[in-house]
């Protein structure tokens, strides 16, 4: 009888499909946790949005009623520094932007007055937020009136680039985590497996094999507790059977001989 190829062999067998299992296992585990984590510093960051908006808005009101350039300016510089920050707009009352983090240079895309007169106050909201493509890059912009709107608005736009960063970032912490655990896990998996069946079973296919070639003499015994050593008790008993039905075929054999 032939050995079985490499990737015949029971143990490579089984290693495999724990492996192929615990890839398929670790990755769509990794999936969701992406999609939630996504989400979680989606929702963070769009509420430090907000939060920035409302206190700026908090200082312009008094600069934008004095029509303070400068005082406005300085608000902007305090806050235009921030990671995420893709842009700060303060906006006076009749939609004209009054100073802004870019130095004057504010894209076309934000020019718009519609934004800022389409703003719906009914609903009870006290700001709104959207994601829209300034310089083609996707940012949360968020809108933040300035005393209902009667003196302007705030306009914060977060960088959805960061959001995409922190996410891959920290899931490059997890994935190094899950994968090492998962290792460890399949190394400790590989070892049970080895001292649980495979090494019984190639124990007990060599005895099978020494069996069929008469060697009766061969020790069947293995020290796991399972279905296979009910396997081996079986074995033993089968070469016994056979042992004494091959001795008492030889002593017929003999005395009809005589």
């Amino acid at each position: 009888m032939e050995s079985p190829g490499f990737f015949s062999s029971l143990r490579v067998k089984i290693s495999l499909y724990i492996l192929l299992g615990a890839i398929i296992f670790s990755s769509v585990i990794l999936y969701f946790i992406y999609r939630n984590l996504h989400e979680t510093l989606a929702i963070s960051v769009q509420e430090q949005g907000r939060i920035m908006a409302e206190s700026i808005e908090e200082q312009s009101a008094e600069p934008l009623i004095e029509n303070d350039a400068v005082g406005l300016k300085k608000i902007v510089e305090k806050y235009r520094h921030y990671d995420s920050n893709e842009y700060i707009l303060i906006v006076d009352a009749d939609y004209n932007i009054v100073t802004d983090s870019y130095n004057g240079a504010v894209p076309a895309e934000l020019a718009i007055k519609d934004v800022y007169q389409n703003f719906d106050f009914s609903s009870g909201k006290i700001y709104e937020l959207s994601t829209i493509n300034v310089a083609g890059r996707d940012v949360y912009d968020i809108r933040f009136p300035v005393k209902e709107g009667l003196l302007g608005f705030i306009r914060v736009g977060v960088k959805k680039s960061f959001v995409d960063e922190s996410a891959k970032d920290a899931m490059r912490q997890i994935a190094l985590v899950i994968g090492i655990g998962t290792l460890i896990a399949i190394l400790m998996a590989f070892l049970v497996i080895t001292a649980q069946v495979t090494r019984p079973v190639s124990h007990l296919t060599y005895a099978a094999k020494e069996i069929s070639m008469g060697n009766f003499n061969t020790v069947i015994s293995v020290s796991v507790n399972n279905e296979l050593r009910i396997l081996a008790e079986a074995i033993d008993r089968m070469k016994e059977s056979l042992k004494n039905s091959l001795e008492r075929l030889k002593s017929r054999s003999t005395i009809e001989r005589f």
